[in-house]
């Protein structure tokens, strides 16, 4: 019975990395602080072979390198090769090995053994073919714990705590049983018995039974020995762990298992670098027969039950009793109850398998670091650096993204391919939106990936609308190969942490809502997308929904709302659109939520808003792009909506010379969002339309990587809209017809209406977006130059990046640039008419060539926050009061709290009103008051502000850093006035704690890279340290002493003169001075937490100042000759 054991066949991912360099040892350096590979393997080096990965950038952290006598160096700044001191290495080499320690549980003993088998550079990507027995293992009762502690202030926290006690023996008796965890689905488990014939592994002359157990049998086969530790596994899982108390509410969980058997392939497919590092991500799974068969298997067996396949059957059904209890409804699949203990004993078997077990001996160390960073979260990885994995345990709200595929075989050679390009497509697509792509697995529901939204450091405030966004660019991408898909999206608060025990574990979400994204995928009809009702909500006006009839799932007493989305139908006029309206894109485009109104709403609000903003005499922002214009502030141009005249005035007014507007040129308007760049823009364009007759033509990038290409058609739609208006009416209404009359000579004329279709529409596939906008562009130039023949030109260009957070995804929209500068040549040439191209963005490079040329004529602006006096006037406007009767203390908190950021104004003010703490009276015989309700506003906590643009984006913010930057921003929130390094360091590197320099050093770098983002800010020093304390500080960090020269003073007094000698130097000082980022961070931490950082702190301070004295004290009373009380007394009598 059972066939011979296969060994692995090691047949990796094809990849562009190069190898490892001969002066650099064969583990590359990896990208993080604990960069140095093998250090106390050397010969793991020389016998293995790593993949080598891109740095992330070229710092001094990254440069460390062996050298031929064996010792390490680092290059600086200025590419001076240093040798390492041996604390550096030694401290290298902890935090590496603490590494592994902590990720080794990430990774199956089978992925681990194919790697140190063979090669990984061979361009293929199965890791292992082989066969053996599968098992599916579902826990009920998962969900309606996650419920009931999802309520509760610490409930991931004892969530972690009930998954740990459950998983933790669950996982021991597999490993026992020699079974391997290859994937978690959500509660379930999938995992491989191999059928290794281990009558030929090993010294057999010390084993005294065959692989079985039981000495009195025959060996019966590597499949049927596999196939039999499975079921004696299964049985003992069931003994053990059936009805298992959480101790939560009375809630139990249990287990229904489904097992298989036959040919197997372990695949590792991906390798597409996330946002967030420049480290690819990998998947594993596990494909062939055996999933087919646990397929029915598994949703067979009741709670508490293991059902097992036919093929699994034959192996063993002379070896187990079967439990007939009860009446299956397919009659060729078996229920088991026990193992026949006149053959064979649970005990025996487990013995046996542990005694032949030799896994270990093909274990990762320090020099695959580099392969488990590949198939572990970076945001997890950081955690277990840092010896805080349990940090990445919380209870948040996400958006949970479920796609099944069904027809692909992935255990065959073409099946693999296939994998392979689908989840290369399902990882660009997810990245480009900053999502996760949390797993990709082959269970009883076909292959599946589960994609999350919202998980650190990818967090934003419209992941809802990134998810079902994603859906339609998935469904694109199966169609062209293919394959059909089926998406279902819920949003709402799930378990997001590792699961799992320290053996074997994964990081995973759990909840109701994942469940129910689930349910929704199997609903989806194909090439379909369902969405719940939170989902619906939260997403931005860019979607429209399609309400659908309830449906029952499984969970759920009630009926549950769906929808289908769709992407918002937008107008086709863009610029001067019929009867000369002018219609601008971010009208279409808001990332207003779609609950909080229409577009005709967004549209009257962002109007009322260049009205009152605009209408700021004092703005910089408006005094400026005035004085180019000519003329001042005229309200009366926005009370209606924007309008360019019907016919050109007989009579022009000329714009000031040496302006824009007269001679022509390119001006840049920038800054962070909210400060009012569109709000100037449209006053522009309306301004420039009514004094000048200039026609406007716009184009908008972003904030979706998906419709790259729609800036070309809005551009080409609104060159044909000025024309039509300004020059010919006749113009046809039909693109085509109107392309071939301006453009007749162009080529490809006849295919542009599709192309502008598919543009403006999001329809274009990912390859081909860039090639498609500068085709557009092209297009668009050439309408540009017969235009101007006729009037003068405004090109409005935004780009707009929305809640992107990472260079990365930034990096898709560099072909704005590319369009502006083609754009740029139309403004710099001289002409009767003028052209002006007005862009706008957040932080654009001064290399680009129209920023240079904007700024060479001074006709860049910087937008900046508003001061405190028009951040008053501004509210009284906004609130339409007299400005003298809003309290000073009001105007002191929204100024401090918004930044002076005109859209935070408004949300602040709009939410202060809606939560009662100010109010408005209106009477028609008196002017408006403003009440303050609440006597202290530094009281009220912003933080539940979260579904604002101003407390949202700055969460947003603190999820994206580095974890030790965010920790250092949390704890910087503690201190009301400056605090130093040391203050902080006495809470995560305490020097008297077993710290060291190094430590410190990381740490100096988090506070370094925080300055200059701006987030904490050096202040004017205001404390000095004696040079006794650093000497002794320095000697506590690097373990060696300081010289003798630097430790004259003694005991406190002569501490004291210290301070007033010029041997004392000062010791930098820094402060959070931005008041939204404090108060936001404040909220993170736990008032349990706020207490240890001071109380840490003031310890830290109290030590730096007297323990040096004191240690002077002791050791003057250790060089003087101690005499014992008792020979005092006789030395005395005598």
């Amino acid at each position: 019975m059972g066939g011979r054991g296969s060994k692995s066949s090691v047949q990796p991912l094809s990849t562009e990395d190069a190898d490892a360099s001969p002066a650099s040892p064969a583990g590359s350096p990896r990208k993080s602080i604990f960069g140095i590979d093998g250090l106390d393997a050397s010969k793991v080096l020389t016998h293995r072979k790593t993949r080598q990965m891109q740095p992330q950038s070229e710092d001094l952290r990254q440069l460390v390198r062996s050298t031929e006598n064996g010792m390490w160096d680092i290059e600086d700044n200025q590419g001076t090769r240093k040798p390492l001191p041996p604390l550096a290495v030694t401290w290298f080499k902890n935090r590496n090995l603490e590494a592994l320690h902590g990720s080794l549980a990430f990774v199956p003993w089978i992925v681990q053994q194919a790697y140190l088998q063979g090669e990984v550079d061979d361009g293929n990507i199965v890791l292992h073919r082989g066969s053996g027995a599968v098992v599916f293992s579902d826990a009920s009762g998962f969900t309606a714990l996650t419920e009931r502690l999802a309520k509760k202030t610490n409930g991931a926290e004892l969530l972690s705590q009930c998954l740990t006690s459950f998983f933790t023996p669950l996982i021991q008796l597999i490993n026992a049983y020699r079974g391997d965890v290859i994937k978690f689905s959500g509660d379930a488990l999938m995992i491989y018995f191999p059928a290794v014939d281990d009558t030929e592994v090993g010294d057999q002359s010390k084993f005294k039974v065959p692989p079985h157990g039981s000495y009195h049998q025959p060996d019966i086969g590597p499949m049927a020995t596999a196939v039999l530790r499975a079921c004696a596994c299964c049985i003992e899982i069931q003994k053990r762990l059936h009805m298992f108390d959480t101790g939560v509410d009375g809630v139990r969980l249990c287990l229904h298992i489904g097992l298989g058997c036959g040919e197997i392939a372990i695949l590792q497919v991906g390798g597409v670098e996330p946002p967030e590092i420049a480290i690819p991500r990998c998947e594993y799974i596990i494909a062939g027969a055996p999933l087919e068969q646990i397929s029915i298997a598994e949703p067979l067996a009741k709670n508490g039950e293991t059902c097992l396949s036919p093929q699994a059957w034959e192996h063993v059904q002379n070896y187990v009793i079967p439990d007939k209890s009860r009446q299956l409804d397919n009659d060729n699949f078996h229920l088991l109850l026990k193992l026949d203990e006149s053959k064979f004993t649970f005990p025996t078997v487990k013995a046996s398998a542990q005694e032949r077990d030799t896994r270990k001996d093909l274990q990762f160390t320090i020099a695959e670091l580099d392969i488990i960073r590949k198939f572990v979260p970076s945001a997890v990885f950081k955690q277990i650096e840092d010896g805080t994995l349990t940090y990445v345990n919380e209870m948040r709200n996400i958006s949970t993204l479920f796609i099944s595929c069904s027809g692909v075989d992935v255990s065959t050679d073409e099946g693999a391919d296939t994998a392979q390009e689908l989840m290369v497509s399902v990882q660009r697509i997810c990245y480009a939106n900053e999502g996760t792509l949390n797993k990709f697995l082959i269970d009883d529901k076909g292959m599946l990936f589960l994609l999350a939204y919202g998980l650190p450091p990818l967090v934003h405030t419209d992941d809802a609308t990134r998810a079902v966004l994603s859906c339609f660019d998935i469904v694109r991408a199966f169609i062209k190969l293919g394959l059909v898909a089926r998406c279902g999206v819920s949003t709402g608060r799930a378990y997001c942490g590792v699961c799992g025990s320290a053996e074997r574990m994964e990081y995973t979400v759990l909840g109701d809502a994942v469940n129910l994204s689930a349910r929704l995928m199997a609903n989806a009809p194909a090439n379909g997308i369902l969405v719940d009702e939170e989902t619906r909500t939260r997403c931005t006006v860019e979607l429209n929904f399609e309400d659908l009839k309830p449906i029952k799932v499984k969970g759920k007493e009630q009926a549950v709302k769906i929808f289908r989305p769709q992407l918002a139908i937008t107008s086709p006029h863009i610029g001067v659109g019929p009867e000369g309206k002018i219609l601008f894109p971010w009208y279409e485009r808001s990332l207003t939520a779609g609950a909080q109104g229409d577009k005709t709403t967004i549209a009257e609000v962002l109007q009322t808003n260049v009205m009152k903003l605009c209408g700021l005499p004092d703005w910089d922002g408006v005094c400026k792009v005035q004085s180019w214009l000519g003329g001042s502030y005229d309200k009366v141009l926005h009370q209606e909506p924007p309008r360019a005249p019907s016919t050109r005035p007989s009579r022009l007014e000329n714009p000031p010379s040496n302006s824009p507007f007269s001679s022509g040129g390119s001006v840049v308007l920038h800054g962070p969002a909210g400060l009012g760049k569109i709000e100037l823009a449209q006053h522009v364009v309306v301004y420039a339309a009514q004094k000048y007759f200039m026609m406007p033509v716009i184009g908008t990038m972003g904030p979706r990587t998906q419709d790259l290409a729609r800036m070309g058609a809005e551009l080409v739609r609104s060159c044909l809209g000025a024309y039509r208006h300004a020059v010919d009416p006749s113009l046809p209404d039909d693109e085509g017809q109107a392309l071939s009359k301006l453009l007749p000579h162009l080529e490809s004329v006849d295919k542009l209406p599709d192309l502008l279709r598919d543009a403006y529409e999001g329809g274009v596939h990912e390859d081909t977006r860039v090639s498609a906008l500068h085709e557009l562009a092209d297009v668009a130039a050439s309408l540009i130059e017969r235009l101007r023949s006729h009037v003068a030109v405004i090109i409005v260009c935004q780009l707009e990046f929305g809640t992107t957070l990472f260079d990365k995804t930034l990096g898709h929209f560099n072909c704005f640039y590319e369009v502006v500068s083609k754009l740029l040549r139309l403004a710099e040439e001289k002409t009767s008419n003028p052209v002006v191209l007005f862009t706008l963005c957040k932080n654009p490079d001064t290399n680009h060539e129209f920023v240079k040329a904007s700024a060479a004529r001074n006709w860049v602006v910087e937008l900046t926050g508003l001061s405190e006096d028009i951040c008053q006037e501004y509210m009284a406007e906004h609130l339409e009061v007299p400005m003298s009767s809003i309290p000073d203390s009001v105007t002191n908190f929204v100024s401090k709290i918004s930044l002076g950021n005109p859209l935070y104004i408004r949300e602040s003010l709009g939410q202060l009103l809606q939560d009662g703490h100010l109010k408005v009276e209106r009477e028609a015989e008196t002017d408006p008051l403003v009440y303050q309700n609440t006597e202290d506003l530094e009281t009220v906590d912003i933080a539940t502000w979260s579904h604002t643009a101003m407390v949202g984006e700055t969460m947003c913010l603190l999820e994206s850093l580095d974890p030790l930057e965010a920790a250092v921003v949390k704890m910087s929130t503690v201190f009301s006035s400056s605090f130093s390094l040391s203050d902080l360091a006495s809470s995560t590197c305490s020097r008297w704690s077993g710290s060291n320099f190094f430590d410190y050093m990381r740490l100096f770098h988090a506070v370094q890279d925080l300055e200059k983002r701006g987030i904490v800010q050096k202040i004017a020093v205001t404390r000095k340290v004696e040079t006794t304390v650093l000497v002794r500080s320095h000697s506590v960090l690097t373990g060696r002493r300081g010289s003798k020269q630097d430790e004259k003073p003694k005991g406190r007094k002569s501490l004291k003169d210290t301070k007033e000698t010029s041997s004392a130097r000062e010791l930098q000082m820094f402060a959070m001075n931005n008041v939204l980022i404090r108060k936001v961070g404040s909220s993170m931490l736990l008032e349990a937490q706020k207490k240890k950082v001071k109380r840490q702190a003031l310890i830290e301070r109290a030590l730096i100042r007297d323990l040096p004295a004191r240690i002077e004290e002791l050791q003057k009373k250790k060089k003087e000759p101690h005499i014992p009380w008792y020979y005092e007394n006789i030395l005395t009598r005598s």
